[in-house]
């Protein structure tokens, strides 16, 4: 008996080796679909309501992450970065995609693309390169979203721009000035015709949110890509600035969703702060080396890492006994830590009653006087 077989109704376990070689044989694409399948039940169990925004449509979230990094052990998929002492070090990055919502503490893992050394190319491949592959495989997914990507200013440039275009999505790109001098000529004179709106709120403390917009700006030399752009600034009571942003988006940009816009711009840190960072050290051990393998082990390995993560946010969203236990116990990583623990010693029915198991403390104690 053991918990893989009572609570998850695996017949057959296989031994730690054996699950390695079996995976590394698995393709990443065979894997990739039960996140659109997960998705769906989620869409038909109406949690996907929740995360509506900006007239109801949904963000997606799109950044990078490096999760392996060795000087020693590495596959052929590995990136390799030469360092200053001549060494090299190998390393493995993804590119992923999350539904999130400001204000909102959840985010739900959509889909990733692995950044890796292919098979008969010499030149690495980018997060670009990457990108270009998933946003077809996104749209195909979900054709009846109404999407907006958020994503930084790497991706805020014209091919890029004109590739969302084409697949009819929208969105909302990190436009920093110094990486757009065409954008900020262009501004600099509908500025001087009138053409900049702006507004500025003062919050109780004192601090100043002020706010710009335009529509239709050139976002190269040849104006023939037009785009909105807004920015914002935060200055502290203390007159200093405390935080500021600028970006492109195809949605219209007005006095009245300008505010909103930044919000949602902003946003984009959530799936550093809430997912990445959450993976990494929140229990999930997302860095650590699970194997390589010949072949595809160690992306194979983070993508179901990645489906025990989303699983877990939609349980978070709708569990009533894990939402309980995670306000009891206060902190994600140390409820793993628990429930961890208590499956490596002791084989439990279900889900339902190692949960019960640690809420109700008439089960402990029965526990310890049969035991």
């Amino acid at each position: 008996m053991s918990n893989l077989s009572t609570m998850f109704q695996v017949s057959k376990v296989p031994k730690s080796s054996q699950m390695r070689t079996i995976l590394d044989a698995v393709l990443p694409v065979e894997i990739l679909p039960v996140f659109d399948d997960v998705f769906r039940r989620v869409d038909s169990g109406k949690i996907l309501h929740k995360f509506r925004f900006l007239s109801g449509r949904y963000l997606f979230l799109m950044d990078t992450s490096e999760y392996f990094s060795s000087k020693k052990r590495s596959c052929p998929s590995c990136l390799q970065a030469k360092q200053q002492d001549g060494s090299v070090r190998f390393h493995h990055n993804i590119l992923q995609v999350a539904l999130a919502k400001p204000g909102f503490p959840q985010v739900l893992p959509i889909t990733a693309e692995e950044i890796c050394q292919e098979d008969g190319k010499n030149k690495q491949d980018c997060e670009i390169n990457a990108a270009k592959r998933l946003i077809p495989r996104l749209v195909a997914s979900h054709p009846h979203m109404d999407i907006v990507i958020v994503a930084d200013g790497l991706y805020s440039h014209v091919p890029f721009v004109q590739l969302l275009r084409n697949h009819g999505l929208s969105f909302i790109l990190v436009a920093k000035p110094d990486d757009h001098a065409a954008l900020l000529e262009d501004l600099k004179g509908l500025r001087e015709v009138g053409a900049v709106g702006g507004i500025e709120r003062t919050d109780r403390k004192g601090r100043r949110h002020l706010y710009e917009y335009c529509n239709e700006v050139s976002l190269r030399s040849d104006a023939e890509m037009k785009t909105n752009w807004f920015s914002y600034r935060l200055i502290n009571e203390d007159g200093k600035l405390g935080y500021e942003n600028s970006w492109i988006t195809d949605l219209r940009v007005t006095a009245q969703n300008v505010e909103e816009l930044v919000e949602a711009g902003r946003s984009r840190w959530k799936i550093e702060n809430e997912n990445f960072n959450t993976l990494k050290n929140q229990g999930y051990h997302i860095e650590h080396n699970f194997g390589h393998g010949e072949k595809r082990l160690s992306f194979v390995m983070f993508l179901l890492n990645l489906l025990a993560f989303t699983i877990h946010q939609i349980l978070e969203l709708r569990d009533v006994l894990l939402q309980r236990l995670y306000k009891k116990i206060g902190s994600r990583k140390e409820m793993w830590v628990q429930i961890r623990t208590l499956v490596n010693l002791f084989v439990f029915d279900s889900w339902i009653f190692l949960l019960s198991f640690i809420l109700d403390k008439r089960l402990r104690r029965s526990f310890h006087l049969t035991g």
